[in-house]
């Protein structure tokens, strides 16, 4: 990913993160106690033998059923933090940030992209994979203007494991 798509995708999660209060406790009026529990695990039904079309699946169910939890599971959280962390060494500076705000960051964006989509409407239309990493399209439609969007999800191996990478393209064909 370039540098200026990394760091509109970090400013993208971050506004996400302050006004998405519905992924597990994300926003303002969480708990501190939500922050110290951890990162949930991987979605029940997946596996390391699961493919990215079949994680892409659960991803699309977790988004029209605001599972929080379930989106959380599926953050590949590693990646997340490298790429944060880039960008900070950018400006000099470190990042602190814990796995579980990485987590609520791209979940949040997730939540914000998939807004423009109706809500069991999507489905994956192909999956692409070289080596650890994937990238899975899904079509579905838009809510308000009824004219079809493509969804592009992207993964990596982390773990053994397929998980999204933060920051869900969509546009509208």
């Amino acid at each position: 990913m370039s540098g200026s798509r990394v760091v509109t995708a970090l400013a993208v999660l971050l506004c996400a993160f302050c006004s998405v209060p519905w992924v597990a406790g994300c926003g303002g009026g969480g708990s501190e106690e939500g922050a110290e529990a951890g990162v949930p695990s991987y979605p029940a039904g997946l596996s390391a033998d699961s493919s990215p079309q079949e994680v892409a699946e659960v991803l699309i169910s977790a988004l029209d059923a605001d599972d929080g939890e379930a989106l959380l599971g599926l953050v590949a959280i590693k990646h997340g933090i490298s790429e944060i962390d880039a960008i900070y060494r950018q400006y000099g500076r470190e990042s602190d940030m814990e796995p579980l705000e990485v987590a609520r960051l791209a979940a949040s964006g997730w939540g914000t992209s998939y807004a423009w989509f109706e809500a069991g409407a999507t489905r994956v239309t192909g999956e692409w994979v070289t080596g650890d990493t994937a990238t899975v399209e899904a079509e579905g439609v838009n809510p308000t203007t009824g004219r079809p969007r493509r969804l592009q999800i992207e993964m990596v191996r982390e773990d053994g494991v397929w998980k999204v990478t933060s920051g869900l393209e969509s546009r509208e064909l």
